[in-house]
């Protein structure tokens, strides 16, 4: 069964885990979030540097649980990118 995470588009297993490790395990400790910080919390524990894709699929995720939905041309983690 998937996770509640991995009901945002974009964000499978892997994500979700990385969400979770950095203390958004669900929509409501995920809404509010910033992007750029969840991204800056992630690096450590990954232990060098982190593919910026991973920051848009942050971005996504923040919006969604924000929002509940995506614009029907964000809905692709690519979608975000700078």
């Amino acid at each position: 069964m998937k996770s509640e995470l991995e009901q945002i588009p974009g964000v499978g297993p892997n994500m979700a885990r990385r969400l979770e490790r950095i203390g958004c395990r669900t929509f409501a400790t995920l809404k509010g979030q910033d992007p750029h910080e969840l991204y800056q919390r992630d690096r450590p524990s990954q232990g060098g540097p982190v593919d910026p894709c991973v920051l848009y699929v942050y971005r996504l995720a923040a919006h969604y649980a924000e929002h509940g939905a995506c614009p029907p041309d964000k809905r692709r983690w690519w979608d975000w990118k700078d």
